[in-house]
């Protein structure tokens, strides 16, 4: 079993209070969520404290197996979704998949870029068009993160999705010809930058130009 992405802590749950409405929830410092998967006949309300809901979003990732505490026994899920208030950010609501370490699930798997350094040395870029690739395989195979070596990458070189290499037993379900991403002059992004800047210039100084007043038109 791989044990880099299985996390060591156990968040704390417990069960929904029946006739307690999500927003007096939210209120009371406490993030309403679920948890489904074969396990559960219907998806099962939870509650998490606000706290804990934080401390577990940013300790995991989506891949990480997360252990949950307070239920009858230790459930192990994944986050599949979370809603996060537009203006805090904080979340206000969690959907939780309840997994066994052998079950074939699906997930989006982050691409972290390395190597970078020697392009930058040459005045170059790796500029990204894809940030994550669908993977499916065991829950407990699946990796927290693909890594992308662009060291030895040169001007123009284009990277995709079939070079990416995977474990064993996990499928990728992006098209092998979908672009990750292509090495770009940092000379070229700068002038892009520059130019747009200038844009917005032009528009805020068009935009300070006063009204004409209607009287003195007459």
């Amino acid at each position: 079993m791989r044990s880099d992405f299985m996390s060591n802590t156990v968040y704390q749950i417990v069960r929904r209070r029946d006739g307690v409405k999500a927003k007096k929830l939210r209120r009371e410092g406490v993030v309403p969520a679920v948890i489904y998967g074969k396990a559960y006949k219907d998806s099962l309300p939870v509650e998490i404290t606000l706290q804990e809901a934080n401390k577990l979003l940013k300790e995991n990732t989506q891949t990480s197996i997360i252990k949950l505490e307070g239920l009858d026994e230790t459930v192990n899920v994944i986050v599949k979704e979370v809603q996060r208030n537009g203006a805090t950010f904080l979340p206000e609501h969690i959907d939780f998949q309840s997994i066994s370490l052998r079950e074939i699930i699906t997930v989006n798997v982050p691409i972290h870029i390395i190597g970078e350094e020697k392009l930058q040395h040459n005045q170059l870029i790796f500029q990204p068009s894809l940030q994550e690739l669908e993977l499916k395989g065991p829950a407990e195979d699946l990796p927290e993160r693909l890594e992308l070596d662009v060291t030895d990458l040169e001007f123009e070189e284009k990277v995709f999705v079939s070079a990416i290499k995977v474990p064993e037993g996990i499928e990728v379900l992006d098209e092998e010809d979908a672009l990750i991403g292509v090495v770009i002059s940092a000379t070229s992004v700068t002038e892009e930058d520059e130019a747009a800047d200038a844009a917005e210039a032009e528009g805020e100084d068009s935009a300070e130009v006063p009204l004409v007043d209607e009287k003195e038109e007459k």
